[in-house]
């Protein structure tokens, strides 16, 4: 697991959609042991951080689809955590990240 400062480091050093990829997914495989060290605000300003770097990305998207929706899908799940959260627990954000590992296995190194 992460700190908050190792966190902000790997988002402000995030240049490619794997990068984001990487963070989100290993975030929300653990969500409940990042719960017990953050609120749910900063799982709203990670979504915020990452919508906020859509236009760039979109740029190096091109023909690479697949990445795009789990990306943002991932982002979806961070800037309205609270609400994932309440309705579908931990479970939800593990089993929506097995859902796109498997989905992505041939175009991400996890």
């Amino acid at each position: 697991m992460y700190t908050n400062h190792e966190i902000g480091k790997i988002l402000h050093e995030a240049t490619t959609i794997d990068d984001f990829l990487h963070i989100q997914i290993e975030i929300l495989e653990n969500v409940e042991g990042y719960l017990k060290q953050f609120t749910s605000d900063y799982f709203n300003f990670i979504g915020v951080f990452c919508m906020e770097a859509v236009p760039k990305l979109l740029l190096e998207m091109i023909g690479q689809m697949e990445k795009l929706a789990s990306f943002h899908f991932l982002t979806m799940l961070f800037y309205d955590f609270e609400m994932f959260y309440k309705n579908g627990g931990a479970l939800y954000f593990k089993n929506s990240v097995a859902s796109i590992e498997e989905k992505l296995s041939n175009t991400v190194k996890f």
